[in-house]
């Protein structure tokens, strides 16, 4: 039977080997692993080419003057062109996301006698959210005062919470801007502003100064 040709996905392939050390593969999955290795093999067999010499002593008359040289405009892009994998994203946070309903081991829902088992790779998912360079945090802490004494009861700070109001990577961030990128302190000061963060332009710079000095 003459398979047809596929593109390859590596991962997935890992997945069902993978797969395979723990429960049989279902026939559909053999039938893709087969096809990946006829497409590969087609890929990697010596293909019989005209010689140049060949070309060249054919007469002008031959050639077909309506036949144009495809151009890179008409060529098909593969897909995922120009796209980055989700490994590509070594800053984004990373959030592990648990199936609602199957754990590993257990009894496959749709077939009688199969299990499920945890991938050794996750489906990534990549999404992306704008926000401002410098983020603020307002920590509204409870405060009672006793209405006999005077005396007032703060709730405690949370933990990892630093008595500095720019933490290093508030820091670290700013002077990126100025001396990585090229961004004025003005212009730094009128983009945060327009997202709800009031930072003084004479701020910044105190506060790449202090970073500056240790």
């Amino acid at each position: 039977m003459k398979r047809r040709r596929m593109e390859i996905n590596l991962n997935e392939l890992d997945q069902l080997l993978d797969q395979a050390k723990e429960a049989p593969l279902s026939e559909p999955d053999c039938h893709k692993i087969k096809t990946a290795l006829h497409t590969l093999a087609e890929l990697l067999a010596p293909r019989t080419t005209e010689k140049t010499s060949q070309v060249l002593q054919k007469a002008p008359a031959e050639t077909d003057p309506s036949a144009q040289p495809e151009t890179k405009q008409e060529k098909e892009k593969p897909n995922g062109h120009g796209r980055n994998p989700a490994s590509a994203y070594s800053g984004a946070k990373k959030v592990p996301i648990a199936h609602a309903e199957l754990k590993h081991g257990e009894a496959c829902p749709e077939c009688p006698k199969g299990k499920v088992y945890t991938q050794k790779e996750p489906k990534p998912l990549v999404r992306i959210v704008g926000q401002a360079p410098l983020a603020a945090t307002v920590y509204e802490l409870e405060w009672l005062r006793c209405n006999a004494c005077g005396q007032v009861f703060t709730a405690a700070e949370p933990e990892g919470v630093g008595p500095e109001k720019f933490d290093e990577t508030a820091a670290a961030m700013i002077a990126q801007l100025k001396y990585g990128s090229g961004v004025p302190f003005n212009r730094m000061k009128d983009l945060e502003a327009r997202m709800g963060i009031p930072l003084p332009s004479t701020t910044l710079w105190e506060v790449v100064e202090e970073a500056a000095d240790w």
